[in-house]
């Protein structure tokens, strides 16, 4: 009897144990929870403290307190900002996603999602891109535009002119297989070869087809100096006649003749918004520029593509006229600046030794005088060889504070994914988010802080139609991004761009962490961000 009773009692324990174990495994309600952070929604609203609670890839409960014994692990984030992932709705990343799937210039910036395809360029077609990077995967959440250029060069390759019927239509169709792949919208790069060549009744009729998909019309506008005022009004009329959000990339005054004068975007703007147009800017926290440099040239001398070109060059007369317009164009300054100075390569697979130079130097290491003629004729022997990324100074910073305070511009970087120590780039590709962050929310005090989140995550994503990312709320994706909002600091600069920024703890894609204590963790959970008109094959 006593050994039968101390095995009912065993039985007994057994099964009291075993209960226990499931109810404690029952108990883990969440996979993950962010503890007693300092919660910023994106939402433009003051601070509050809570905590979240994740669950596969959503955010499933915000609460003053989570028992952290419901939670598989626990992140304490005291005194750290928990923010929604910032959305860059303005890069180039589509041009190396698929070689460089941990997006680590970005992801250490605090931004989870990326938007490629702007200032009217894209990879095609998108449905193999997309299809690729699922096969690969990739560690941020990726979208794209589709490109007016690259569908234009398609079609009609580089010719100057007026589209025929024909060529419309093609066009058109083009566009519609990218909506339909999950093009967020159209983009337009018109200081760019071919889209230069275009008139507005092109753009309107191809945006046309953007409305059906219920997408938004970007540009790189045609003039960002004396002509800024007439530049945004064709994008504002292009969306208006299509009823289509308008987007004006990377806006600036990008003209020493026209600095300060902020009533040539605002006036525009703000009418096209009064009169019930959805127009909206983005803007990176520099007073430089980068592009190649054939924005710089008569466009009509590449008319053809590039034997063409060099064909015409060896017009005397043509080329003399080619000098002209680049002296005019760029090396000139009413203020004295001395525009050789200003102008640095960053990246040239011709002229690799010239890559962190700026014009003068690369003259006088070239032996010849650093004048505005040797100068042209240094650019012109650049643009023969293929091009050049360049960095231009051409902003002021008077201009960059007033334009980050409009409540309709957000951040965008307009960068690009990068293999560290490659090249010469542009800092905005290392440090855009947290150089806002650091430098004109905590030092400068342009903004405040939670109007910089705003700009950083929910206008984005209202203006990109993305209703399940942008904000901390209950049933969201969870791509968060926690940083110590005393030390976020970007540190890359123009002479040493490969540097990551510091002050960023925790980045969450999806409820999983791509960084985790400051240091990358190799997972790829990001995930595909289709426009509205996708139609899945």
């Amino acid at each position: 009897m006593r050994l039968k009773k101390i095995l009912i009692i065993g039985l007994f324990n057994f099964c009291l144990l075993s209960l226990l174990l499931v109810c404690s495994r029952v108990e883990k309600t969440y996979d993950l929870v962010i503890a007693n952070g300092l919660v910023i929604d994106g939402s433009g609203n003051p601070w509050f403290k809570a905590d979240i609670g994740i669950k596969g890839q959503k955010i499933i409960a915000i609460k003053d307190r989570i028992e952290p014994q419901k939670a598989e692990r626990v992140i304490e984030a005291a005194g750290l900002i928990v923010a929604p992932g910032f959305i860059d709705i303005h890069t180039h990343a589509d041009e190396g996603i698929l070689k460089i799937p941990g997006c680590e210039n970005y992801i250490s910036q605090g931004v989870t999602t990326l938007i490629g395809g702007n200032c009217g360029g894209h990879e095609f077609p998108l449905s193999e891109l997309f299809q690729k990077i699922q096969q690969q995967g990739i560690a941020c959440n990726f979208g794209s535009l589709a490109g007016h250029n690259t569908i234009r060069e398609k079609v009609m390759g580089m010719k100057m002119g007026e589209p025929t019927p024909e060529e419309m239509s093609r066009m058109k169709e083009l566009l519609r297989q990218e909506m339909r792949a999950g093009a967020l919208g159209l983009s337009t790069g018109l200081a760019y070869l071919p889209g230069t060549y275009s008139r507005t009744e092109e753009l309107v009729e191809l945006a046309s087809v953007v409305a059906e998909f219920g997408g938004f019309y970007a540009s790189h506008i045609r003039n960002q100096g004396k002509r800024i005022t007439q530049a945004i009004e064709e994008a504002i009329s292009i969306g208006e006649k299509n009823h289509l959000p308008v987007e004006i990339s990377h806006i600036k005054l990008a003209d020493e003749d026209v600095w300060n004068q902020l009533e040539m975007i605002i006036r525009p703007v703000e009418q096209a918004r009064a009169r019930g147009v959805e127009v909206t800017l983005d803007q990176y926290p520099y007073t430089a520029t980068s592009s190649g440099f054939t924005s710089s040239f008569p466009q009509d001398v590449f008319e053809g593509g590039q034997e063409k070109f060099l064909e015409r060059l060896k017009d005397p007369e043509t080329y003399d006229r080619v000098k002209q317009t680049i002296i005019n164009n760029r090396l000139t300054s009413k203020r004295g600046i001395n525009k050789l100075e200003t102008i640095y390569i960053a990246r040239s697979q011709k002229f690799p030794d010239y890559e962190g130079k700026n014009l003068k130097q690369i003259l006088e290491m070239m032996g010849k005088a650093a004048t505005v003629d040797n100068g042209a004729e240094l650019i012109i022997d650049i643009v023969k060889e293929g091009d050049a990324s360049a960095i231009f100074f051409q902003m002021d910073e008077k201009d960059v504070e007033a334009l980050m305070k409009l409540p309709y511009v957000m951040i965008g970087s307009d960068g690009s994914l990068q293999v560290r120590g490659q090249g010469s780039p542009h800092p905005r590709s290392y440090g855009t988010f947290p150089r806002v962050l650091g430098e004109y929310v905590r030092n400068r005090q342009v903004i405040t802080l939670e109007e910089a989140i705003r700009k950083m995550t929910s206008l984005p994503a209202q203006t990109l139609r993305i209703k399940n990312r942008g904000l901390l709320r209950e049933g969201m994706y969870a791509d968060i991004t926690i940083f110590d909002p005393k030390k976020i600091k970007d540190l890359a600069t123009f002479a040493s761009p490969h540097q990551y920024s510091q002050g960023l703890v925790y980045v969450l894609v999806n409820g999983q962490e791509v960084i985790e204590q400051g240091k990358f963790t190799g997972k790829k959970p990001g995930m595909i961000i289709y426009g509205q008109g996708y139609r899945k094959k």
